[in-house]
C-alpha cells in the first residue's frame, strides 16, 4: 500500500484514495444501493474523509461504483471498522457476482483539489480504467502529464486527476468531472483532444471506448 505525499503548511498529509466495482446481482440491485448509499452518508460523517461518491454506468447498469479520497490510511482503516461499512462488505455473502474489486490509486500529478474536503457536488463526470501494452507504460504516462496540466485550464473543467492503480503494471485511472454535460462535450470537440486519443489508442489493450465509464452519481 502506497501513500501521496504533499507538503501543506510544513505538515506532511497523506492521502489515500480508491475506485471500488461493486457487481450486484440483479435481484439485489436495491439492497445494494441502500447498503452503498448508507455507506457513503456514513463515510462523509467522518473527519479523515475528503471525497466519497457512489455512481452508476450506463454501460455497466448491474455494477455501482464508488470513488473515495481519505486523509491518511489511517483513517480509511477506522472507516473499514465501521458497521455501514460492514453492511457494504456484507453484500460479498449472497448478492455479488464478483468479490468487491478495490483498487488503491496514486494520483501521479495531484493539485489543491486533492487534499482539501468540498461539499458534495453532482457534476458530469467520467471515469476511465485504462490496461495499457506492458512496452508503452512510460510513453503513455509522459503523454498524460502534458494533457492533464491543459485539461485543468479548460472552460468548466473541475477536476482532471491522473492515477496509476498501486501494485497493477500498466493499469490506470483517469478521474475527470465538469460543470455541465455542455462543458465535457467542448472538451471532446476539440481538435486537441482528438489528436490526443489518436496518440495513445495504439498504447491501449482495448479500445478506449470500451473503457470509457459514463457514470451518474446517485450518491
Amino acid at each position: 500500500m502506497m501513500e501521496i505525499l504533499k507538503e501543506d503548511s510544513n505538515t506532511r498529509q497523506a492521502v489515500t484514495i480508491l475506485f471500488v466495482k461493486v457487481a450486484a446481482k440483479s435481484r439485489s440491485q436495491q439492497k445494494a444501493l441502500d447498503a452503498l448509499l448508507a455507506d457513503v452518508n456514513g463515510a462523509r460523517t467522518e473527519p479523515g474523509n475528503l471525497k466519497m461518491e457512489l455512481y452508476k454506468a450506463a454501460n455497466d447498469p448491474d455494477a455501482f461504483y464508488l470513488f473515495e479520497r481519505w486523509q491518511t490510511r489511517e483513517a480509511l482503516d477506522d472507516h473499514f471498522s465501521q458497521p455501514y461499512t460492514q453492511g457494504a462488505f456484507d453484500l460479498q455473502v449472497n448478492d455479488l457476482t464478483e468479490p468487491i474489486e478495490m483498487n488503491y490509486l496514486e494520483e501521479i500529478w495531484p493539485d489543491a483539489d486533492s487534499f482539501r474536503k468540498e461539499p458534495h457536488q453532482p457534476l458530469t463526470t467520467l471515469i476511465v480504467p485504462f490496461q495499457v501494452k506492458p512496452e508503452f507504460v512510460e510513453e503513455f504516462e509522459a503523454r498524460f502529464e502534458k494533457f492533464v496540466a491543459q485539461v485543468r485550464r479548460e472552460t468548466g473543467n473541475r477536476e482532471f486527476h491522473f492515477h496509476r492503480i498501486i501494485d497493477q503494471p500498466g493499469r490506470f485511472v483517469l478521474y475527470e468531472r465538469w460543470e455541465s454535460q455542455a462543458h465535457l462535450d467542448d472538451h471532446n470537440r476539440l481538435p486537441s483532444t482528438a489528436a490526443f486519443i489518436a496518440d495513445i489508442s495504439p498504447m491501449l489493450t482495448r479500445p478506449l471506448a470500451q473503457s470509457v465509464l459514463i457514470v451518474t452519481d446517485i450518491s
